[in-house]
């Protein structure tokens, strides 16, 4: 009673063992507020004996035991204290729900054991209760040491508003539940570990309220935290940052799911659904996670995790993002490691994704990162990333600049490599400058407003962009030939390649682009389609489109002949049917003569042709000698005089003419009454029916002979030759007349 009306310290002297017996401190703490010092009760060095039981009591002054041991479980529930530290003690277990503590909770240095049993739990014993209680000022935990057989602290929805110290020496053996807590400070783990988890669960800060940071960080002295089991951060909100540095993480078992537990959880190292982060999220130093990180639908400003760091979840989830937003960047930075899959499904990243120079490995189900429907505000940076045994997919994303996997190395044989299907990128596509994927790359259906870049690319398994939209333009100058191109259905606006280094097994049919870039080459264009397999004529027609649409008219021609004659050497379905033998002879006939329509220049050395053809036979005397004339009269004509005479050519009654002989033959042309017969124009009249010289209406093949009805035969073949052949020469005119 002295030393507390006087404020000293109760300590042993001269190395004599002090014994307080508990219901004597009990009795003090009694006493009326005037009979004891502000200073409080103090006991050092003392062993307490039997219970100490403050359990409903006021006590208004402080109350220090600095290297104490308890005989019995303190005993505390209820109590209003002003402050209580056990300082460097060995307690048999404190039980402390609804406590409440105006000042600190100081349990630092001590050695607390012990399986307590109370009513706030049925189904596990713990060290330390603090089930609702209220701590105004500080819980102080440095180089504390906890142990159970199961749980080494149960504080469900204690209040405390300074910060949580647990660090330094602080190991728990046993789990820390620390449910819905709301903390008004940080809580700091500094060089922490947690060897013994509750069934797996070393950490429950589940539905935690942290008005500060959490730091989960090695201590000055280099001491690192250790964490053998899981974490668990669902739906919890830290107010600051949430710092982890130079940890470890050693999931010793799957979470076994018990009474109120979560079912969606499995063995994870961090398990934070829906966790809430107000600044960033940094795993920082050599930290060496061995279970997943879970922080799907969260919320966080930045995550960053630096160089250095390991995930090792060999064929599982080493970090899911699903459906978290990031209000700022998501940084993995170059160096790090990963053993697992990385999800960023329904991922909204605000800011960047920086992936650069991280190596993936041992995916879960083949997919190393898997970002379906990932939103990503800024751009994509993949660059020298190394991925081995899994594919990259970042289907239905969208980009709001640049995906750029410049020397990414991606090794995935015999299967996708990376998938960008249905991507929307504002930015463009860079897969250049010693890009390698051992595996099949996939642009189907992807819009993109730049480029697809492949420049210096090598794609030992093809790429495959089906009706994809490249509005910048493609470029495919790849360092080695891929074995397979497939661009059918995609548009463009520029097509950067070069013709000689396209596979022959490529599909471009509906492949829309508006110019070339460097190569104008028909010839090379030429050969560029011949190479492809099947044949498909529509890949013809738009090479020919663009040549003409910028200027180069007789190259797309040229290019349209080629396509009629591939056309015609293509194999048929149904094999060299007479028909088709048919059909073939037809097309090279067309080919040869007007060159499929696009040569009808031809046409005139065939008119011409057919001209010499008529007035060679013309001028033979054997056909003249087959050709009549006939005059209004009914006289016969032949070339050299009348053949028969039905009536004299009467005189003229003015006597200006005299009448010939009886005897006297007439002319060649019946003295004016035919026209004379020419063979140069009656071939021209015959040959060009365009215009009449009034010989073929004249003179005509008597058809009773039999040379006379093949003159008149072949006469009539030629005429309608020359019908043809000439109105083909017109509309080759009206051709040449149109704008290209």
């Amino acid at each position: 009673m002295r030393a507390c009306a006087a404020g000293r310290v109760l300590r042993a002297q001269d190395g004599e063992e002090l014994v307080v017996e508990g219901g004597l401190v009990r009795e003090l703490c009694r006493r009326d507020r005037g009979e004891i010092d502000p200073r409080g009760l103090a006991i050092e060095r003392a062993r307490i004996g039997g219970d100490l039981d403050l359990s409903g009591m006021e006590i208004s002054f402080p109350l220090r035991f600095t290297d104490c041991v308890f005989d019995r479980p303190v005993h505390l529930d209820g109590a209003d204290l002003h402050m209580l530290a056990f300082d460097g003690c060995t307690i048999p277990g404190v039980m402390a729900n609804g406590l409440r503590v105006r000042r600190d909770l100081d349990l630092s240095r001590s050695r607390i054991t012990g399986d307590l049993w109370t009513s706030a739990s049925t189904s596990c014993s713990a060290a330390v209760w603090l089930c609702e209680s209220e701590i105004g000022g500080r819980l102080l935990c440095l180089d504390t040491v906890i142990d159970s057989a199961m749980r080494a602290v149960q504080a469900d929805r204690m209040r405390v508003g300074g910060t949580i110290r647990l660090l330094h020496g602080f190991e728990a053996r046993g789990g820390l539940r620390l449910l819905g807590v709301q903390v008004a400070g940080s809580l700091d783990l500094t060089g922490a570990r947690l060897t013994r988890p509750d069934r797996g669960l070393a950490l429950d800060l589940g539905d935690a309220q942290i008005g500060g940071s959490v730091f989960l960080i090695d201590d000055q002295t280099g001491r690192r935290p250790l964490i053998r089991g899981r974490v668990d951060l669902g739906n919890a909100r830290i107010s600051g940052q949430f710092l982890i540095r130079d940890a470890v993480f050693e999931p010793t078992e799957a979470v076994r799911r018990a009474g109120y537990s979560n079912r969606r959880v499995g063995a994870t190292a961090i398990s934070a659904p829906g966790l809430f982060v107000g600044g960033d999220l940094s795993i920082e130093g050599e930290c060496r996670i061995g279970g997943g990180v879970d922080l799907s639908m969260g919320s966080f400003s930045t995550i960053r995790i630096h160089r250095g760091c390991e995930f090792t979840v060999g064929g599982g989830r080493a970090l899911d993002l699903t459906n978290a937003e990031l209000r700022s960047s998501f940084v993995i930075e170059e160096g790090a490691a990963v053993q697992g899959t990385l999800r960023l499904a329904g991922t909204h990243i605000r800011g960047d994704l920086t992936l650069q120079g991280t190596r993936w490995s041992r995916p879960e189900k083949g997919s190393l990162i898997a970002a379906q429907g990932v939103v990503v505000d800024s751009w994509v940076n993949l660059r020298d990333v190394e991925a081995t045994g899994g594919r990259l997919i970042f289907r239905s994303a969208t980009i709001g600049g640049v995906l750029d996997a410049r020397r990414a190395r991606l090794h995935n044989p015999g299967r996708e490599a990376l998938s960008l299907q249905r991507v929307v990128a504002r930015g463009s596509i860079m897969l250049t400058d010693g890009f390698t994927a051992e595996g099949r790359v996939l642009l189907n259906r992807c819009v993109v407003e730049g480029r697809i870049d492949c420049k210096g690319g090598t794609f030992a398994e093809g790429i495959e962009a089906v009706s994809a939209t490249a509005r910048g333009g493609v470029n495919l100058h790849w360092a080695e030939v891929p074995p397979l191109v497939n661009l059918t259905g995609a548009s463009t606006t520029v097509l950067a390649d070069d013709p000689a280094r396209w596979p022959r097994d490529s599909m471009i049919a509906g492949f829309v682009y508006d110019r070339f870039d460097g190569v104008w080459d028909w010839r090379a264009r030429r050969d560029w389609l011949r190479e492809m397999v099947p044949f498909d004529a529509g890949p013809y027609e738009q090479a020919a489109r663009v040549f003409r649409q910028h200027g180069h008219s007789v190259e797309a021609e040229r290019l349209l002949i080629e396509q009629r004659r591939q056309a015609r050497r293509a194999p048929s379905p149904g094999g060299r049917s007479p028909r088709r033998l048919i059909r073939n002879a037809r097309d090279l006939l067309y080919g040869l003569t007007v060159g499929y329509g696009y040569r009808p220049g031809r046409v005139l050395w065939l008119l011409g042709a057919l001209l010499a053809l008529v007035g060679v036979m013309m001028l033979t005397p054997a056909v003249q000698q087959t050709l009549r004339a006939t005059d209004p009269r009914g006289n016969v004509y032949v070339v050299d005089g009348r053949l028969v005479t039905v009536d004299d050519v009467a005189t003229p009654e003015d006597g200006t003419a005299t009448a010939a002989g009886r005897d006297a033959r007439p002319g060649p042309c019946g003295d004016g009454q035919v026209r004379c017969f020419d063979p140069l124009f009656y071939t021209v009249d015959t040959v060009v029916p365009l215009i009449s010289l009034g010989q073929r209406a004249t003179w005509y093949p008597e058809t009773r002979s039999p040379a006379g009805a093949t003159v008149s035969a072949l006469l009539n073949v030629a005429g309608l030759l020359g019908w043809l052949l000439s109105t083909v020469v017109v509309l080759s005119f009206a051709r040449l007349a149109r704008p290209a």
